[in-house]
């Protein structure tokens, strides 16, 4: 079955062309504005956004979605600032590509995206305290609920999917979000972990290579 694509892009000639272009290989739906585009968002396995909608701003379209959502979000914009691509990373956007963009690249980040969701995705964690079902977004310590961002949610899914083994700063940065660490602060990921850290006391599951990166030790 062919994954489906909804692309939110208020500009109709190049919401069409992505259209045109993409159709070979994945089934497309076109949304030209926010309000339009919440009927959908339920339906598709990936989001292809433009920020400056005529009703409102792409990051209300990521809010929205992480509400109810998991599903891959992939930021076109041409916005390159960096406090708004960080905006929009830390909301929930898996990806972020400044226009003009090359579809030769839009096209790898999709393969990799979909390649990355098959069966081997890890759907639950259960190790005494720790309970987390990563489908449903449900966190549990010693069967307290924790309230993770999605942002936080990813580092934790890939630390334990990887669990025991070192991931440097680099190979996070490239999993969690996908882009040149170029536009990401190098703080936002320590400060990440230090979050997900203090949510996660008394216990220390994650161990810090300094210098080099982390690994999930349970």
């Amino acid at each position: 079955m062919m994954k489906k694509i909804l692309i939110i892009e208020d500009d109709k000639h190049l919401n069409k062309g992505l259209s045109i272009s993409l159709e070979d290989e994945y089934e497309v739906l076109s949304s030209y504005t926010l309000s339009d585009s919440k009927k959908y968002i339920d339906t598709v396995d990936l989001i292809l956004l433009d920020m400056n909608l005529p009703d409102g701003d792409g990051l209300e379209v990521i809010k929205y979605t992480r509400k109810y959502s998991s599903i891959p979000i992939i930021v076109l914009s041409a916005i390159d600032l960096e406090p708004y691509i960080i905006s929009a990373i830390e909301l929930g956007a898996d990806d972020y590509l400044t226009k003009p963009f090359s579809l030769g690249i839009l096209r790898a980040k999709l393969k990799r995206i979909f390649e990355n969701s098959k069966d081997n995705k890890l759907a639950m964690f259960a190790a005494d305290p720790f309970n987390f079902n990563f489908q449903e977004n449900i966190f549990m310590v010693n069967n307290k609920t924790i309230e993770l961002t999605p942002t936080e949610s990813k580092i934790l899914y890939y630390l334990i999917k990887n669990r025991l083994k070192l991931l440097t700063k680099e190979m996070l940065f490239d999993l969690v979000w996908g882009i040149n660490d170029d536009f990401i602060d190098q703080n936002t990921l320590s400060v990440n972990i230090s979050r997900i850290r203090s949510k996660l006391r008394p216990y220390e599951p994650i161990e810090t290579v300094f210098g080099v990166g982390y690994k999930w030790k349970f």
